[in-house]
């Protein structure tokens, strides 16, 4: 997606197309000053690091009634014999009561403790929530967590016997506690899989079996609509337990995914290998129904991590590169500069200052210096054609290998065929206040990063996208915008940099523009700078980012600093 904006004194039209807050002594695990030193087990996550495990302090004598519910919160973030260390500060009933995985409340900075009569009230700035199925929800800015604990006086001291189910945890906690695992769904089509991130304690039951449970439950509500799956209905577990050994994890179905056709087959272990292939200790998976062997067309059993590359989530061509505007036409990003694209997008006339390029890169669609939108194959010979019906476009995406999707200056969503027809795309979730600026699909088409004007404020929103069939121009909907950061003031552009992250050149506070990586399944940011003068960024899996600034340069980041690549603008990747 690439956002207009005109600079006067160019020939070519240029587009545009944190920290974590430190929790005070009082709120974190103390070191202890004497007795034999405790290191906890390590346990391996997602990302092939360590962690050591929160070693919880019981309750001790004398302690008041804010400090016992201080300790709660400390020992909390330990999940260690289902939080045995938390539940010493609660009385027996109340321990009884307390469903500790009702649901995670994440909150950020110093809570506050008052106490008033037989209760301790605490107020924290509340960031989001994890589900009972490990979705991540992101709360929009200033909502703020509020929670009561009824102390009472028992032999053993004050403790605490009335509390809100669930968990409420510092983001430090859940950074330290939990890691992000995606499960595996597929798109319409059933070309591309599509993640759907859930965020799973580090200690707990085995990560193979609970990522598998959770991956037969199916998808979570708000991606449900928009998704595929290859397990049919009934499939379960026939052994409540994935078992790793020598590399390998075995999971034995229910009788009836014998049942299912040779499509179906394929696409389940498609699921279940990207699925399990993200637990480092899983080099393969056997995959057996009832204990009998489970034959799938093409592949073996065990089936390596590595045996399904044509549905990789990346949704990226084979040796895919970046594309620039310049004033000598658009060019393709090489190691060595830039080469000329096939074409009459390739040359000066018309002259393009603003692209898209398809997800195959055969087609490109574009905005030349006077506002007018073409589009065309690139290949040799080929020409470039006007869009008549869309005279004032703010920004434009590909969905897919044909199709753009653009938005006007009303905030208006069409998708355009490759003649140049109109097909309008509901979008619904967004308030009356809220102007839709772009909208850029991710590559596998089930959602949509949304660019929303609101007052003085810009943000960036994730939508669902559902369409009424797979290939259908008509029947597509932008459905149920989420949140998917809280801490942005204003994003002028965004891109999609893996099938669940974000690119977006945006700012808190008062800052200057700079890019920030966000990954939408656990809601971080993570701030990357930028040049001087940012206008637009360009995102790909395992590609450099890229970003066009004002004074007609595009940089890229791959050594770590932002360094001039080439003199153009509107930087793209297939989308």
């Amino acid at each position: 997606m690439r956002r207009l904006v005109a600079l006067a004194a160019s020939a070519v039209l240029l587009s545009g197309c944190g920290s974590i807050a430190s929790v005070p002594q009082a709120f974190t695990a103390q070191v202890p000053t004497s007795g034999p030193i405790q290191q906890g087990a390590q346990v391996t996550g997602s990302n092939v690091d360590q962690f050591i495990r929160v070693i919880a302090r019981p309750p001790s004598p004398g302690m008041t009634a804010t400090q016992v519910v201080q300790g709660f919160l400390e020992a909390s973030a330990s999940f260690d014999g289902n939080h045995a260390v938390a539940r010493e500060y609660l009385t027996a009933q109340a321990s009884e009561r307390w469903n500790s995985s009702s649901r995670v409340v994440v909150y950020e900075g110093a809570p506050a403790l008052t106490e008033s009569g037989p209760s301790v009230q605490v107020r924290a700035t509340q960031v989001g929530r994890i589900a009972t199925n490990g979705r991540y929800e992101v709360d929009a800015p200033g909502t703020e967590a509020i929670a009561t604990f009824r102390i009472i006086e028992t032999d053993a001291g004050l403790r605490i016997d009335g509390l809100p189910n669930g968990l409420l945890l510092s983001q430090t906690d859940v950074d330290r506690a939990f890691r992000s695992y995606a499960l595996y769904f597929f798109n319409p089509t059933f070309e591309i899989l599509v993640p759907d991130a859930r965020m799973l304690p580090v200690v707990g039951p085995g990560l193979a079996t609970t990522l598998v449970r959770r991956l037969l439950e199916g998808p979570n509500d708000w991606l449900r609509p928009a998704v595929r799956t290859g397990f049919p209905d009934g499939v379960d577990l026939n052994i409540d337990a994935v078992l790793v050994d020598g590399g390998v994890a075995r999971v034995d179905l229910s009788s009836s995914v014998q049942l299912a056709d040779d499509a179906a087959r394929r696409a389940l272990s498609q699921q279940l290998v990207w699925t399990l292939r993200q637990l480092p200790d899983v080099q393969a998976v056997d995959v057996t129904a009832a204990g009998q062997p489970f034959f799938v067309p093409g592949v073996g059993n065990p089936q390596s991590r590595d045996a399904w590359p044509e549905v990789d989530p990346a949704g990226l061509p084979l040796n895919a590169a970046a594309y620039v505007a310049s004033t000598i036409g658009v060019r393709q990003l090489t190691d060595d500069g830039t080469i000329p694209i096939a074409g009459q997008a390739g040359t000066r006339e018309p002259l393009l200052a603003d692209i898209a390029v398809s997800h195959d890169a055969s087609r490109i669609a574009g905005v030349d210096v006077d506002g007018q939108v073409w589009s065309g194959a690139i290949a040799v010979g080929s020409s470039l054609f006007e869009f008549d019906e869309l005279p004032s476009p703010v920004s434009l995406a590909y969905d897919g290998d044909v199709n753009v999707w653009a938005v006007d200056d009303a905030g208006t969503l069409a998708l355009y065929s490759p003649s140049g027809r109109a097909f309008a795309i509901d979008v619904t979730g967004l308030s009356e206040a809220d102007v839709l600026t772009a909208a850029v699909p991710s590559r596998d088409g089930t959602r949509a990063a949304l660019l929303v004007v609101s007052g003085q404020r810009s943000y960036v929103l994730l939508a669902r996208v559902v369409r009424a069939s797979a290939t259908a121009r008509v029947g597509i909907s932008v459905q149920e915008p989420i949140r998917v950061e809280s801490r942005l003031v204003e994003a002028v552009d965004v891109a999609w940099s893996s099938a669940d992250s974000l690119a977006v050149l945006g700012s808190e506070s008062a800052g200057s523009l700079q890019v920030f990586e966000i990954n939408v399944g656990r809601g971080s940011l993570t701030a990357q700078g930028a040049p001087e003068g940012p206008l637009s960024v360009a995102a790909a899996p395992g590609l450099p980012t890229l970003v066009s600034a004002a004074d007609g340069v595009v940089y890229d980041n791959t050594t770590g600093t932002w360094s001039g690549r080439v003199n153009a603008t509107s930087p793209t990747y297939p989308g």
